[in-house]
Order: structure tokens, then sequence, then C-alpha cells
């Protein structure tokens, strides 16, 4: 007979209860710390949301029952569809200059032609002028979605008057140094077209050297004027064609208004190479007294070349009947003695300038900047034919600046210019010191 003895499975289970205890406290141990772990992280990740939130509320602008639409839209301010940019800077100047010039306040940054006076004056004193006329107050605006393409605006004015307006009108030095405001630029874009008033095309201003005296270089072209332009893509960069305001006067002593616009056009290639342009500007230049009209053109070059590190050279070549385009009214537009003898000859000119800009480290940098133009043609009744005693002049300006912002720059520059009488070998030099501020907002 055999005797079957049962398994007891009693004291196995135990022994494996007991063997797998510890590892099953250890597991329990480590998911409960590891929903601890995701239950704290989730805590932190929502307090980080409130605190978010609660720093875009107290940021944001509240909102008006009359202007339910208020809301910031990048460096701007939205209105509707529209959004609404200010800016501008406030610019300080101290001037001191050679020959007795003081540079009044009536138009202190000067013209080469003020600088030819003083420099023939014989005067050895130095003056001095302060200003903050060339501070400027900008307004721009974008709308979305005009007939398919986003419509811009651009409106910017500063306070430099002309020099010869009437006392009363530019204010004064004696007390109050009031002066009015002056329109700049005022212009809009869209779909390619732009409207009023900006620069003329047929200058490049990324070649412009950085000077504290902006513009005030002997052959640098620097006009803004009421245009009608049309810009479009090209090969490397773009192509603008525009008909431009004309006028072949000065001063209100304009030879006649014209028939027709300037039509001007630059072609500009843009890269990692730099800038680089080349321009052109067809006049009509007409005197009814005289019964003669004369086409005249002229061409510019202009360069701007990275060097070393975020150095750049800037260059500009320019030639024809450049007028009032280059160096702010150096010359007249036509021999002014052959007008008077019932003849339109347009003055033929020439300029050149070259600016090298150091970064010494970021916050300090200088340019160097030579500028040179002359009068190509022979002036029949010299010196009558031209608006001041030299038929060339040449600038050299150096500078050091401290931007320890983008919003503030200081600056100390020195600039020299000589003036080449007509018919001899004998020129007039003229020097300025020129201390600035400038904080743009």
């Amino acid at each position: 007979m055999t005797t079957t003895t049962p398994f007891n499975t009693r004291p196995l289970a135990r022994a494996v209860a007991l063997a797998g205890a510890p590892l099953m406290l250890m597991a329990a141990a480590t998911a409960t710390a590891q929903d601890n772990s995701e239950l704290q992280e989730l805590r932190v990740r929502v307090q980080q949301l409130e605190e978010k939130l609660a720093g875009a509320v107290s940021t944001a602008p509240e909102l008006q029952e009359d202007n339910t639409y208020l809301l910031r839209d990048g460096d701007g301010i939205k209105i509707g569809d529209t959004t609404i940019s200010f800016g501008g800077f406030i610019k300080a100047d101290a001037i001191f200059g050679s020959g007795g010039n003081g540079s009044l306040n009536s138009y202190s940054i000067g013209l080469p032609r003020t600088f030819a006076k003083a420099a023939a004056n014989g005067s050895s004193d130095w003056k001095t002028g302060f200003s903050a006329r060339e501070s400027r107050i900008s307004i721009g605006t974008k709308t979305e979605d005009v007939v398919g393409h986003n419509l811009t605006t651009y409106i910017e004015m500063d306070f430099n008057q002309d020099l010869n307006d009437g006392f009363s009108e530019t204010g004064n030095e004696i007390v109050s140094n009031s002066y009015s405001p002056r329109l700049r630029q005022a212009y809009a874009s869209w779909n390619g077209w732009d409207f009023g008033q900006t620069y003329t095309t047929f200058t490049d201003l990324a070649a412009m050297p950085e000077i504290l005296n902006q513009g005030k270089q002997a052959a640098f072209i620097y006009v803004t004027q009421p245009m009608l332009r049309y810009n479009m893509a090209a090969p490397g960069g773009k192509l603008m064609m525009a008909l431009e305001n004309p006028e072949d006067g000065y001063y209100g002593n304009s030879y006649d208004d014209q028939s027709y616009p300037d039509l001007t056009a630059r072609y500009q290639i843009r890269g990692n190479y730099g800038f680089y342009s080349v321009a052109g500007v067809l006049r009509n230049i007409e005197d009814d007294a005289a019964d003669e009209t004369k086409v005249a053109g002229a061409v510019s070059l202009s360069a701007r070349i990275p060097t070393i590190g975020r150095d750049d050279l800037r260059l500009q070549y320019s030639y024809g009947a450049l007028g009032r385009y280059m160096g702010l009214l150096t010359y007249p537009d036509v021999d002014l003695g052959a007008l008077a003898a019932g003849e339109v000859e347009p003055l033929k000119t020439y300029g050149a300038t070259a600016a090298y800009r150091h970064f010494w480290s970021p916050a300090w940098r200088s340019s160097l900047v030579l500028s040179h133009t002359e009068i190509v043609d022979d002036l029949e009744f010299s010196p009558k034919g031209t608006l001041s005693y030299f038929d060339s002049s040449t600038s050299v300006h150096a500078n050091l600046l401290w931007s320890a912002h983008k919003n503030l720059t200081l600056g100390l520059e020195y600039a020299y210019w000589d003036f080449g009488e007509i018919a001899t070998t004998g020129s007039e030099q003229y020097e300025q010191v020129m201390a600035s501020a400038k904080l743009s907002f």
C-alpha cells in the first residue's frame, strides 16, 4: 500500500513572502518617492506659470472703455489694425570754430560755405556756440493688410531752420533760444511704392561716414526731397527708380520752375561682402529769360566694405551736374556768370569721400574721414560763376565716440577744411572742434 504524504505549501509561501518582503518594500518606497518627485515638479511648474501670468498681467496696458483695442505690438502701440511707434533723439552740441566762427544758434552745425567765409575773414579768434537744434522727433505707423500689403508711414522733424529765415522766425540766443519744428521726412510705403519726402534715391546712406557734424563733409550726397519711388527686387539686391522734386536754384533765387521732375535711379547690392550701389540722376535745367533749356546728369558710386572685426571702409565717388545734390549746395547747378550773360551752362563737378571706422572695443570707436570736391569746368566769369571764392574744398574729420548703450553716444570730433581759391594756388583753412551728446528714445 502506497502512502501519499501531502505537500504543505504554507511554509513555502511564507518563506517566499519573507524573502520578497524587502524587495516589495523597496519597490513601494521607490514608487512613492517617484510620485512625490513628480508631484513636486508639477507644483514647481504651476508656480512658475502663475508667476509668468502675474507678470504678464501687471505689465500689460489696462484696457479702457473708450479704447478697447489698445494693445502692445512689438515696440509700438496697436490701435485697431495700426501699430504706432515713437522715436527720435536729443542731441546737444558744443562747437568751437576758428576764424571767429561762433556758430550762431540760428544754424549751429553750419555749411561748407559758412566755414569758407570764416576761413577767409582773417580772424585768428576761436568762438563758441551751443545748440540742441539737431534733436529729432519721429512717428511711424504700420497698418496690416491694406489691399493685401502692409502700409507704413514715417514722419520726422528737427529744429534746424534755414539760416536765411527771418530773425523773428528762427528765434534768438538772447532769451528763449526757441525754434519752430522743421519737416525732414514724411513718406508712406505700400506694395513697393514710396510716396512723400525722404532721402534722395541718388545717395546710399549705408556709405555715409559716422561723424558728429552729420552730412557736413565736403563731397557727400545728402539731400531730402519729395518724390514718387518704386522699389523692385534685382539680382543680389534691389533697383529703385524715382521722380523727384526738381530745383536748380538756391535760397529763393531759383532760375525758373522746372518743366520736368528729376529722374533718379539706384541699383543696390547688399551681402556678406558689403554694400555696393551705382546711382544716376537726369535733370532738366532751364531759364526762361535766356529761353534756353539744358538736360544734364550725374552718376555716383558708393560702397561700404567690412574689413577686420566690426571695422568698415566707406567710399563714394560722384561726377557730373551735381549742384545742390553734393556738399549741401557747395556749388550752384549752373555757371552763374554765364547765366547772367543769358546762357544756361550746367556746372560740372566731382566729389570723393573715403572713411574708415575702427572699433577700439564694443563701446569705443573712431572714424577718420577724407572728402574732396572740385569744379571741373572753367568758369567763364570767374569768380562770379559760383557761390563763393573757392572752386575746391577738402575736409578731414577725426573723432572718438563712446556708446555704453545703444541709446547713448558721447563724442569728440576735430574737423579741418581747406578751400582752394579760384584762379590762384592759394587756399584758406578752417578748423572746428565739436563735442556732442546724443540720447535716443
